[in-house]
């Protein structure tokens, strides 16, 4: 890595927590492949990386108040700033923006969750709260990037931050860096205006904007076209107010080494015994987050449509699904979770024990899951990348066979050596996979594992920020980025 290179992160959350224990804060660090993907590239930077990220609870606001973040550079090894933003505020932009309107509209949930409009509530949500806070994240980036450093915006959260800070510092080089799905204007285009056009303008304040796959990268640039934009689909270009922003797909990894080594541990090795010893027949498992856009009750119908017809089965074939709740202050969340458990419940009442659920977050018993699964279930709607399919490949010692939703990220890189189903609101398309799956012969079962392991291991979270970096230090030197257009 170039050391004259200096990097602002940005993101909602950053790459720890605080607990308040006995007057004294606790860090725990954050989960999933960004907060890693994002720390190695901090560490590595070391005193030349800094972290902007937003207070996210009562013991993080504290231990801002009470500096317990000057300790982080020696744990860390880089400066984390925390923003003390007004609960009531941080709600609003939030919930009833970033993770309503932004995350259903990138999904294209709109149909799923009958929701037919927006009133006054969410607009003045955007106004009073969404974009103040993308204005308090940019201003505290421009506050905090010397002359030549690199900003990285993270995610919808922070969608029109890339503008705000373009106009405080128009010579600045800035990343934006989608990590949902975005489903273009069939989603976006459902919001109330003029919020569609001012998270594309925003977004496109950045030198450069990441998706993590082409069919995001495709969405986008729809949603640029409709607003009268220039568009060059071959060179992977936007034009906007006289500037040129290029638009990239970055396929998220993980890291297949690390994650082994964290599921050996003894407990996670405890539930794989477990699993095995209770299930006398093929084992099929999911874990996901509790999330409209994961498809979790059509994957339990078409389980249960499965066992309805194979008697064979019915008995035998168990459903192991590790889930925790997620965004429960939202009604849409508080009513899905509540159908998940339903159909379960119907499901276990035709076929007794089918489906073991599990409902509250615990890495090892999910490790368990995955190493000894026959078929794991990613049957998402949409989904902007999805690393349960890529670690599950990672993990699994029972060559099992991945069944996964074209509307998966994943897809891209996976779907060659998964059972594809096309539809995933197909409820019999998806009990067709998960049978396909089950009665796949053992050799071709090794052969499609064997893919979807070295897939996994191919590349690193490391490649995956560093192509990203080697962009935009391109593009600061005139150039065009290196990756190639999606």
């Amino acid at each position: 890595m170039d050391e004259s290179l200096r990097v602002v992160l940005v993101s909602n959350r950053g790459p720890v927590s605080f607990t308040e224990i006995h007057g004294s804060f606790q860090t725990q660090r954050g989960a999933g492949g960004l907060a890693g993907a994002l720390d190695w590239a901090a560490r590595e930077l070391g005193d030349r990386a800094q972290w902007i990220a937003a207070a996210t609870s009562d013991d993080d606001r504290e231990a801002h108040k009470q500096g317990a973040t000057e300790d982080l550079p020696e744990e860390l090894g880089y400066r984390v700033h925390l923003l003390d933003i007004d609960p009531d505020v941080y709600e609003q932009y939030y919930d009833w923006v970033s993770n309503r309107m932004l995350w259903f509209a990138n999904h294209c949930l709109w149909n799923e969750l009958d929701i037919d409009d927006f009133g006054a509530r969410e607009l003045d949500a955007w106004k009073d709260a969404y974009e103040p806070v993308n204005q308090t994240f940019a201003a505290a980036a421009a506050e905090l990037a010397e002359e030549g450093a690199l900003v990285l915006f993270q995610d919808y959260h922070l969608a029109t931050a890339p503008g705000h800070l373009r106009r405080a510092s128009p010579d600045q080089v800035i990343l934006h860096f989608t990590h949902s799905s975005f489903c273009g204007p069939n989603g976006l285009g459902r919001l109330p205006k003029p919020i569609p056009k001012h998270v594309i303008e925003g977004m496109l304040g950045a030198d450069l904007i990441g998706f993590h796959v082409a069919p995001w990268v495709e969405g986008f640039m729809e949603c640029c076209e409709l607003i009268g934009l220039t568009v060059d689909r071959a060179a992977g270009a936007v034009r906007h107010e006289g500037r040129c922003t290029w638009v990239r797909a970055y396929p998220i990894p993980i890291d297949a080494d690390d994650l082994r080594e964290r599921a050996s541990g003894e407990d996670a090795k405890a539930w794989a015994k477990r699993f095995i010893e209770e299930t006398d027949g093929p084992l099929v498992v999911r874990a996901d987050r509790i999330e409209p856009s994961k498809n979790i009750v059509r994957g339990f119908e078409a389980f249960g449509q499965l066992l309805d017809r194979r008697e064979d089965l019915s008995g035998h074939a168990r459903f192991v699904a590790c889930l925790y709740p997620s965004r429960q202050t939202l009604e849409e969340y508080k009513q899905y979770a509540k159908r998940v458990s339903d159909v379960v419940a119907e499901v276990n009442g035709r076929h007794p024990g089918a489906i073991d659920l599990f409902m509250e977050n615990d890495f090892d018993r999910t490790m368990g899951a995955l190493e000894v699964y026959d078929v794991l279930l990613v049957n998402s709607i949409m989904d902007g990348m999805n690393l349960v399919s890529k670690e599950g490949a990672a993990v699994n010692d029972n060559s099992g066979v991945l069944v996964l939703s074209k509307g998966a990220g994943s897809f891209t890189e996976l779907g060659e050596d998964s059972v594809e189903i096309a539809d995933p609101l197909s409820v019999s398309e998806t009990a067709s996979a998960i049978e396909s799956a089950i009665d796949m012969p053992p050799q071709e079962r090794s052969r499609r594992a064997a893919g979807l392991r070295k897939r996994t291991e191919s590349t690193l979270p490391q490649d995956w920020i560093g192509a990203q970096l080697d962009d935009l230090a391109a593009i600061k030197a005139g150039k065009e980025p290196l990756t190639p257009p999606a």
